[in-house]
């Protein structure tokens, strides 16, 4: 295969899924305003797995939150750049039409999963909640669904698990339950932070 450069190089014309574009992503603190991302720019393919590599605290977390526009408002000082889906920046969407993006077309394994799941909810309400939202499914068979993505998982038993609350599972149970969650409706993009 020819390198890029070379002259019988020819781009393979995989459809770009999400472009982002010279990001730029500042918070205010205390001691004044904190650049956390400066810039970055990357595109992710159709079909490819891209990973975002870096020391703690580079941005890769607040990189990962802007595409799903879940950074905490009071705190963002500026947000600047573009994050190209589907012919639209994400950056300038409003709240209803991420709402619909986030978890049907891009969807994110939360690092932390006792902190992203619902502690006063069982696994399995949480899991319909998810199905119901963005599936065009009944109670009955999104019951079936956290069944069989549980399994999907790998969580033994999958029925027992759903009646559980978060804190009566193991931290890799929780997470197997994040994966679930992330999965349940058939993202075009995954995002996995850590």
């Amino acid at each position: 295969v020819a390198q890029k450069g070379h002259p019988f190089f020819l781009p393979l014309m995989i459809p770009i899924e999400l472009d982002v574009r010279n990001l730029k992503v500042s918070f205010s603190t205390p001691q004044g305003n904190f650049s956390a991302v400066n810039g970055i720019s990357f595109q992710l393919h159709r079909g490819e797995t891209l990973a975002l590599v870096g020391e703690s605290g580079c941005g890769k977390t607040v990189s990962a939150l802007s595409i799903l526009q879940l950074l905490p408002k009071p705190a963002v000082n500026n947000i600047s750049g573009e994050i190209i889906y589907s012919g639209k920046n994400l950056l300038s969407l409003g709240a209803k039409q991420m709402r619909k993006i986030r978890g049907e077309e891009i969807s994110m394994i939360f690092q932390d999963p006792m902190t992203s799941l619902n502690p006063v909810l069982t696994i399995g309400e949480q899991l319909i909640e998810t199905l119901l939202q963005h599936k065009s499914l009944n109670k009955k068979e999104a019951l079936a669904k956290s069944v069989q993505l549980l399994g999907k998982v790998e969580l033994y038993s999958p029925e027992k698990k759903l009646k559980q609350y978060p804190h009566q599972l193991s931290g890799g149970m929780r997470q197997r339950v994040m994966i679930a969650m992330a999965l349940a409706c058939e993202p075009k993009i995954l995002i996995a932070d850590e």
